[in-house]
């Protein structure tokens, strides 16, 4: 009975059907599935537009994915997916199993995520293909420093309103007492209307100086779901690993600001240093 349990319990139901936990699997959690713009593998030529090669065998061809782009104006593409099965190479050893996904069309110039809702039912998402209402398109950074707060990463993001969003990671202290010292991790928090809430850790490495840019930890915001309220893309990856996640205000919980749509993460397999 207890084998069974634990067998249970390392298991993550993905694209209906119950996946073991495994490193090269379970990529993308969540409501919403997630991939990156790009992700090729180790030592290969840039991939093509609108493909991508990654490690396991996670992912179902078919309709329903959409591409969030900003190339001046920020834009929702519906896509499709073809997958083909491709062996994902290793520096040193031999090959893993592993896809490749093409979409098509090609995904736009200026891509920042390709999604798919797969458990959130259309009448709580109601994406639509055009333009999106937009806060914060990425690269062209509306971002600012918040006033006040010297040496600090807090970050001001104004919204028509006259509201602001306040991002900003801070360390993560041992305990709730003033002046402890930090454990080393770094979490990012949002702060709007007098709520706060704590968006998850950051994967903290060598490889990324501190401070972090503004538009490195916070992608994206604008209304993706088209509530009136501030839905976020945020990059928690500080090193080689890819490490992305959505929120959407929509799917907010009790006292939170935004609840968390899905997530993707890929650690490569066989990367040496930065």
């Amino acid at each position: 009975m207890r084998r069974a349990a634990l067998i249970t319990g390392a298991m993550l139901w993905l694209h209906g059907v119950a996946l073991a936990q495994d490193p090269l699997q379970n990529k993308s959690a969540g409501t919403v599935v997630l991939l990156p713009p790009t992700a090729g593998a180790v030592g290969e030529d840039p991939p093509l537009a609108g493909t991508l090669h990654l490690p396991g065998r996670e992912y179902r061809a078919g309709s329903g994915w959409w591409a969030l782009a900003c190339d001046g104006a920020c834009t929702l593409a519906p896509l499709q997916l073809a997958v083909a099965a491709r062996p994902f190479p290793q520096r040193e050893d031999k090959p893993v199993s592993g896809q490749a996904l093409r979409f098509s069309p090609a995904p736009p110039a200026g891509t920042l995520l390709l999604f798919k809702p797969l458990r959130a039912p259309a009448s709580a998402l109601p994406w639509r293909a055009g333009a999106v209402d937009t806060l914060h398109p990425g690269p062209a950074s509306r971002l600012r420093a918040r006033s006040g707060t010297p040496g600090t990463q807090e970050t001001e993001l104004p919204l028509p309103d006259g509201r602001v969003l306040v991002v900003r990671p801070v360390r993560h202290t041992l305990s709730r007492w003033p002046g402890e010292e930090h454990d080393g991790t770094l979490v990012l928090e949002l702060t709007f209307d007098g709520r706060r809430q704590t968006l998850g850790r950051f994967a903290t490495t060598d490889c990324e100086p501190l401070p972090l840019r503004r538009d490195t930890f916070l992608r994206w915001a604008g209304d993706l779901d088209h509530d009136g309220r501030p839905d976020l893309l945020v990059n928690f990856s500080l090193g080689v690993e890819q490490h992305l996640a959505l929120f959407l205000s929509s799917l907010a919980g009790p006292g939170q600001i935004v609840g968390e749509a899905g997530r993707f993460r890929l650690e490569p397999i066989d990367v040496d240093g930065c």
